[in-house]
């Protein structure tokens, strides 16, 4: 707002000072300052010289009023226009400072500063190449300033006039020589114009000038390789091999080439040439192993080989950690687990820091179904980590473990908390949630929260099945539970457990055939059946008529053992327990 104030006054005083000049007109003007008599002329330097001062300190209006007065004096002062224009800038009037600027030119064509705020002027109303054109001016003036060089350049580049922008810079490099940064500049701007020629031409000036840096003759067989001229590009890094044969980033460059050859011999060979190159940053390494990583199927290299590159490594850099967390990486893809989680836990001694590391510790933990590794990698992530969400995730989960579900709900709810913005995590949340509400007794809460995940996700086959259980226990909603409950299945119908559930679903809606045809399917696809899985088989076996089957797997079920098993389990075995068979 205050700008927009200024701006208006600054425009009726130049509305003003242009009346003033005019009136002016019908009077003899005085063509030079040295023409003023010495009263008149201290007046003039005193108005100049607070006017200067007011647009220092940002009184703009006050400033202005002190030119107003100069030009009353000297009306035909290319200095005090100067300053207007530059106080009309400020005020973002950008035709009164272009009208101005161009006066106080006209009145010392020589002067520098005037054609500097002239082009400034120009280029704030976007009249760029005429801006240009004024500092082609300024440098045939002051040919030794690199700025006016660039600047000049800079402005057609604004407007993707390329060629000029090179036209300028080639002036440059008549005065000034070679410089690697003009030149780089110069390529990109043939790049603009798709000139494979000239940017041939700026390499090869490149690498005469700089001999020693066989980056540019490497950028140079870059250039030749992606414009189909292999020999070319061949020669060139081959003849920088033989000046520099441990030449790490050239090496890696071989290496990717004779990869996607299939040439895996020489892509072996120049592979290992870089991996023990220490001038060669050890993060491109990193990088090019992984990429072989992610694109295993198309380089045909083998899980040896990739090992193999690790280990070269990690026998020269062990100390550096990024070498460290690419093996433990390695560890993990090849299922040495164990491995993998004592090199995180190394890593994570030396810097503690690093949530990557921390987090792949958590899900190798998980994957080693440690759950005392868990739990405490958990809770001293959360000391280094207490906004992420995940360590409250794992650690949750290793109170549930514990049966220990009140501090489980304060551990996922606080991790609840942290997952704004982070759906899949607040869903698993909300899921565990459910789980352990239902353990605390807190039923309705419970089958709550397990409906509002499957109000944002009704594909969830884990709150699906959990609900679907939960609810047949109950014996309620039972039609609700044998459509959940159908869903987990269809979707994953190879897990024994969403069988198991299905089974027990159809059991308790008397569909006992049914459910004994999947409660068969159930045992076949567990490894290793639960106790409560044979006597869940046990109670549809004898809703089924075949009780003698149904003995023999509730012994085995009292043989299993198991939290889950029932309270009438020995009843059923000992015949005093009467099955309900309504």
């Amino acid at each position: 707002m205050m700008v927009r104030i200024v701006k208006k006054c600054l425009l009726l005083i130049f509305v003003l000072v242009s009346a003033m000049e005019l009136f002016a007109d019908g009077k003899k003007k005085i063509a030079r300052y040295e023409d003023l008599d010495e009263q008149t002329r201290l007046e003039y330097d005193f108005s100049f010289l607070e006017g200067v001062g007011a647009k220092l300190s940002g009184n703009l209006i006050d400033a202005m009023k002190w030119f107003d007065n100069c030009l009353k004096i000297h009306p035909n002062s290319p200095a005090v226009r100067h300053e207007i224009a530059a106080l009309l800038l400020l005020a973002e009037d950008y035709n009164g400072a272009l009208y101005m600027a161009r006066e106080a030119v006209a009145g010392n064509p020589n002067n520098l500063w005037y054609k500097l705020l002239l082009a400034n002027a120009l280029e704030k109303k976007s009249m760029i190449e005429d801006a240009g054109k004024v500092y082609s001016e300024i440098i045939t003036k002051y040919p030794d300033n690199e700025e006016y060089y660039l600047t000049e350049a800079n402005l057609y580049v604004s407007i993707e006039k390329w060629q000029k922008a090179i036209d300028v810079l080639d002036r440059y490099e008549k005065q000034f020589g070679i410089n690697e940064l003009v030149s780089f500049e110069k390529i990109k701007l043939y790049t603009e114009l798709d000139n494979t020629k000239k940017i041939t031409a700026e390499l090869t000036k490149l690498i005469n000038n700089y001999p020693e840096k066989n980056e540019y003759l490497g950028l140079l067989a870059e250039l030749y390789f992606s414009h189909d001229k292999e020999k070319k590009g061949l020669k060139i890094v081959k003849d920088i091999l033989k000046k520099d044969p441990n030449n790490g980033y050239v090496n890696l460059f071989l290496a990717d080439y004779y990869m996607k050859k299939k040439d895996l011999k020489a892509a072996d060979t120049h592979t290992k040439a870089a991996l023990v190159d220490d001038e060669t940053d050890n993060s491109l390494k990193i990088q090019y192993i992984l990429n072989l990583v992610f694109n295993y199927d198309s380089t045909q290299i083998s899980n040896a080989q990739l090992n193999e590159y690790t280990n070269i490594l990690m026998e020269k850099y062990s100390k550096d950690l990024p070498i460290r967390i690419l093996h433990s990486d390695m560890l993990k893809k090849d299922k040495k687990y164990e491995e993998a989680r004592d090199e995180l836990t190394y890593i994570l001694s030396q810097d503690a820091s690093i949530y990557g590391a921390w987090e792949d510790l958590l899900l190798i933990c998980n994957e080693l179904m440690d759950t005392a590794c868990t739990y405490a990698k958990s809770i001293e992530m959360i000391r280094y980590f207490p906004e992420q969400p995940l360590p409250y995730v794992m650690a949750g989960l290793g109170l549930v473990i514990r049966n220990d579900y009140r501090a489980a709900v304060e551990t996922f709810e606080r991790g609840l908390s942290l997952s704004e913005g982070k759906l899949p995590l607040k869903l698993q949340f909300l899921a565990f949630l459910g789980d352990c509400y239902y353990k605390l007794d807190s039923v309705e809460k419970a089958f709550q929260t397990y409906d509002s995940v499957l109000f944002i996700n009704p594909g969830n086959v884990v709150v699906l099945n959990n609900y679907a259980y939960y609810l047949s226990l109950r014996e309620e909603q039972l039609e609700k539970a044998e459509d959940m409950s159908y869903k987990a299945i269809r979707a994953e119908p190879e897990n024994a457990t969403y069988i198991d559930t299905y089974a027990w679903v159809l059991f308790k809606r008397k569909s006992y055939s049914q459910a004994l045809y999947y409660m068969h399917r159930c045992i076949e696809k567990s490894e290793e059946p639960s106790g409560v899985l044979y006597e869940h088989y046990g109670d549809i076996l004898y809703m089924n008529n075949e009780k003698d089957k149904a003995l023999e797997m509730w012994k085995k079920a009292k043989e299993k053992g198991g939290d889950d098993l029932s309270e009438n389990l020995d009843g059923k075995i000992d015949g005093t327990y009467k099955m309900n068979q309504d």
